[in-house]
């Protein structure tokens, strides 16, 4: 699955994948360029190993970050007006 992928990984590889408009500055856009080149891979699989790491190093620094669970919002109840 992609969430394995990682920059190790990507020596001339090509994968699927979905359009995305994100907003980056001009540095970052031309650093990852130069990343893909260098590796022989597609941008897009660059940008995603480096979001896979990027989320591998937030969950090894913030131990919460893992044990975190949605918490489940009630509903009111009908005829009665939220607690404020």
């Amino acid at each position: 699955m992609r969430s394995e992928l990682r920059l190790k990984d990507l020596r001339g590889t090509k994968t699927a994948s979905k359009l995305m408009n994100v907003k980056v500055p001009d540095t970052v856009s031309d650093a990852i360029d130069r990343v893909s080149r260098e590796l022989g891979s597609s941008k897009t699989s660059t940008v995603v190993a480096l979001l896979n790491e990027g989320l591998d190093v937030l969950l090894e620094t913030t131990p919460s970050a893992r044990r975190r669970t949605p918490t489940r919002r009630r509903t009111p109840r009908r005829g009665r007006p939220p607690k404020r």
